[in-house]
């Protein structure tokens, strides 16, 4: 229901955008006094005078009469023409309420000229007027409907009623569930597990099953599966556990597809009716083990290279497969991020996303170790980088900077998860083998669900805090810095694995002139991010003046801004123009008290028409302000031009609640 109002409210104020579009010209050519006046004229009452008068002029129109009037005319006309005269007095109050004189001619066959253009541009008027009431009429209703900011808010309470709902019900179910078993049901699952353990011993001993073992185990199989309905196994563990039935299950899920091989995934997809592939190009891919010219030669040796070209296996994920071959009304995009902090994600959202990610993030979750700072920070360690024996890349100063940063964090007394993540397995081990050496660390780290790890090892994984090491700095090789440049995807995941901090320990300037682009670019936005001046979300009010005060960022001043300013102000309102909270800057901060109010003119230098994308995008910034304590309010340019007062008063409204 609020999605469907949403989406009313979304095609109601595209509508009152298009008329006011519409009624531009009209306005310009009459001015705002005049334009107003005709939101209270009476439309009806206008058209029928109109009418009448238009019929009349018809009527003292000879060109327009039947044949047998033509020739009478001689006869009829002056009575026309009288009745012309007396209804164009008539009409005269009407002429001058609608600012369109009436010829100052009496009508006669030399003047009736006139008077027929007199009745186009009266008509023309008269559909202007009509557009205008339509405007109002439409803007009314935009007034009175429920706002983005409201249907927001509903939508957010009804979303965490319908979690912590679900949360229950599922914890209900898991703890009914068991008493409701019957006693072959019971019998069955202890079978069923016994067997289980058999298949799974017999795997880590490399030994052979009975197949008898095998052949009870399958026949149960069928029988389990109403029980257990729901099945999560790997795709290589799924062999000799389940049975190579086909369509066995009715939907097999598939995440991670991005890394996941097509072969491995074939014996699962046989064994599925439907399935679904979730997966992000921009992350890992597989470690192919097959050259790329041993694979082409394999596909055209068994006749696949002229039919299958998309089925390679060194090249083509199964998220690559499946995109290529669903249609595109199957494809849906997840772009709404919930994990990170903005700070934390956007640089990826701009680089590698290219800015369609919806950060929806709720920040009462994040477990941050400081709030004074931005989520992400460089600490500056100069360094030299050495390969080892087996190869990659390692810089001590670096290693042991991140212990410290470690030792920083556990000694303030933070709760969070902690993570390390490097490029270089070299340098992760460095890392773990630091911080388990340290007397201080090493019998703390499972209460922080400690992992120091590579890439690969963190797909999918996520931490409250990572610590990425980059290791770029004065002797990196050749071949390091090459497999970087050639992995972005790599560099993608490592940044993105942090949910609350991300803290960078690396060479800043190495990093800068490495010729890596993207970890350049990064640089140069967590330095930009760093100089961000915290802002206090509730400093105290001040009178800025009645003129609209300067500010950082004029460009992004509309003059309907400017207006709603000065008319907040002679109403005894003093709003605080462009201010900051965290990444969002308000067109307008009011605070009464300890109640904060965020306002926004939305309008000309928007595109016109407002978007399903627009939309959403307003929901999570209004979401996301309401966690920070904030009432959010609109108001459209059509509202503030042409329904000012009403504007003033919802704002003084909510200043005087208690």
């Amino acid at each position: 229901m609020l999605d469907a109002e949403l989406e009313s409210l979304v095609a109601l104020r595209n509508k009152v955008d298009y008329l006011e579009q519409r009624v531009e010209s009209f306005r310009q050519e009459v001015g705002d006094e005049f334009f107003g006046r005709m939101r209270e004229t009476s439309l009806d009452k206008l058209k029928q005078a109109v009418k009448c008068l238009l019929s009349t002029i018809k009527m003292a129109d000879r060109s327009r009469q039947p044949f047998m009037t033509r020739f009478a005319w001689p006869i009829l006309r002056n009575k026309r023409f009288a009745r012309l005269a007396e209804e164009g007095k008539d009409f005269s109050g009407m002429a001058r309420q609608m600012e369109i004189s009436l010829p100052e001619c009496k009508p006669d066959s030399a003047t009736i000229a006139d008077w027929i253009h007199y009745g186009e541009c009266l008509a023309s008027r008269l559909e202007q007027i009509a557009s205008c009431h339509l405007y109002f009429s439409k803007l009314g209703e935009l007034t009175v409907a429920r706002s983005v900011e409201e249907l927001s808010k509903l939508r957010r309470e009804l979303v965490n009623d319908l979690q912590s709902n679900s949360d229950s019900l599922w914890l209900s179910w898991l703890r009914l569930q068991p008493a409701r078993l019957t006693r072959d049901q019971r019998k069955l699952l202890g079978d069923y597990h016994a067997l289980l353990q058999m298949i799974v011993a017999a795997d880590e001993e490399n030994q052979r099953l009975g197949k008898e073992a095998f052949s009870r185990y399958y026949r149960l199989f069928p029988k389990i599966i109403p029980i257990l309905p729901c099945w999560a196994v790997t795709s290589l563990s799924a062999r000799g556990r389940i049975p190579l039935e086909a369509a066995f299950f009715d939907m097999l899920v598939v995440d991670e597809a991005s890394q996941c091989d097509i072969a491995s995934v074939l014996p699962l997809l046989y064994r599925a009716r439907n399935v679904v592939v979730i997966g992000d190009p921009m992350q890992l891919r597989h470690i192919s083990t097959l050259a790329r010219s041993q694979d082409q030669q394999l596909q055209d040796k068994h006749g696949l290279l002229s039919e299958y070209p998309g089925w390679a296996y060194s090249v083509r994920s199964l998220f690559d497969l499946a995109s290529s071959l669903c249609r595109s009304e199957d494809i849906v995009a997840l772009r709404d991020h919930h994990r990170s902090h903005a700070d934390i994600i956007e640089f990826s959202n701009n680089e590698f996303y290219e800015g369609r990610l919806r950060v929806a993030t709720n920040y009462s979750r994040l477990r941050r170790p400081y709030y004074d700072k931005p989520a992400i920070r460089w600490v500056d360690v100069p360094g030299k980088a050495v390969r080892p024996g087996n190869g990659g890349a390692i810089n001590e100063q670096e290693a042991c900077a991140v212990v410290t940063e470690i030792e920083r964090l556990v000694h303030q007394g933070y709760r969070g998860s902690i993570g390390v993540v490097s490029p270089f397995r070299a340098q992760a081990n460095k890392i773990r083998d630091l911080v388990y050496a340290n007397a201080s660390l090493s019998g703390n780290m499972a209460r922080f669900d400690f992992i120091a790890d590579t890439v690969h090892k963190f797909q999918g994984d996520e931490r409250d805090v990572m610590i990425f090491s980059p290791v770029v700095s004065d002797g990196i090789s050749r071949g390091a810095l090459g497999f970087l440049g050639a992995n972005n995807n790599l560099f993608n995941v490592a940044i993105t694995r942090a949910r609350a901090a991300l803290i960078v320990v690396g060479d800043k300037s190495a990093a800068l002139r490495c010729g890596v682009d993207y970890l350049a670019r990064f640089a140069i936005y967590a330095d930009q991010v760093g100089r961000q001046e915290p802002v206090d979300p509730i400093p105290g009010a001040t009178d800025l003046g009645q003129k609209y005060p300067p500010v950082s960022n004029p460009e992004r001043v509309s003059d309907w801004e400017r207006l709603f300013y000065e008319a907040l102000y002679r109403a005894n309102l003093r709003p605080l123009p462009q201010y900051l909270v965290e990444k969002y800057v308000l067109d307008f901060a009011l605070i009464a008290g300890d109640r904060l109010l965020a306002i926004e003119v939305d309008g000309e230098r928007y595109p016109r028409n407002w978007d399903g994308e627009l939309c959403r995008r307003d929901q999570i910034r209004n979401e996301r302000l309401m966690e920070l304590g904030w009432d959010v309010m609109r108001f459209w340019v059509y509202q503030i031009r042409d329904d000012l007062e009403n504007c003033i008063a919802r704002v003084q409204k909510w200043a005087n609640a208690d």
